[in-house]
């Protein structure tokens, strides 16, 4: 038989049984989920909200002190869609937030009403388990956790350099808890 007469053969198969592929999957959305921090001393330690700064911090969200609060999030696998967090209260804390092209700026959380234009709140995706900016057809991830005055505090900063500035290290954002806990 020639490949002329099995080729509309094939196709109608083809299309009578089209089914998405296995690696396919559509977006999600996955709510009240603990992102946690790893880098050099820092194991697993979940991000929190910095309650009269408006930034994201890296602690023990089991004694966290009164300027810090423990939140959950919202996170999605569509880019143009922001990320959101909670707190245990169920107050919002607004939208995450980095400054894609500084070299070493603070993250945080920002209000809808507020407009600055050089902060990104979208563009925020999971590969694998791990959080990344995609910037193009880049997946970025230039997290660094900077000590702050408080034992076991730091704060978390975006650097797009990837140059260590005094007292910071590289840390990865992952949504897997440390061994041992258990995650939202």
């Amino acid at each position: 038989m020639h490949l002329t007469a099995l080729l509309p053969l094939l196709l109608s198969a083809a299309l009578t049984s089209a089914k998405p592929h296995p690696f396919i999957t559509r977006r999600t959305t996955t709510t009240d989920t603990t992102i946690y921090a790893y880098g050099t001393n820092i194991s697993g330690l979940p991000l929190v909200y910095g309650i009269s700064d408006g930034l994201a911090y890296i602690a023990d969200n089991t004694s966290l002190p009164s300027t810090l609060s423990a939140i959950t999030w919202d996170i999605t696998t569509d880019t143009s869609t922001t990320w959101n967090a909670t707190t245990s209260n169920s107050s919002s804390v607004g939208s995450f937030f980095i400054t894609p092209t500084s070299s070493f700026a603070a993250a945080g959380f920002t209000s809808s009403n507020s407009t600055t234009s050089s902060i990104a709140t979208t563009g925020f995706s999971l590969f694998g388990e791990q959080v990344v900016f995609v910037n193009g057809s880049t997946y970025e991830s230039q997290f660094w956790a900077s000590t702050t005055d408080t034992d076991g505090v730091y704060a978390l900063y975006w650097n797009s350099d990837g140059i260590e500035e005094g007292g910071s290290v590289p840390v990865v954002l992952k949504t897997i808890a440390p061994s041992g806990t258990t995650s939202s």
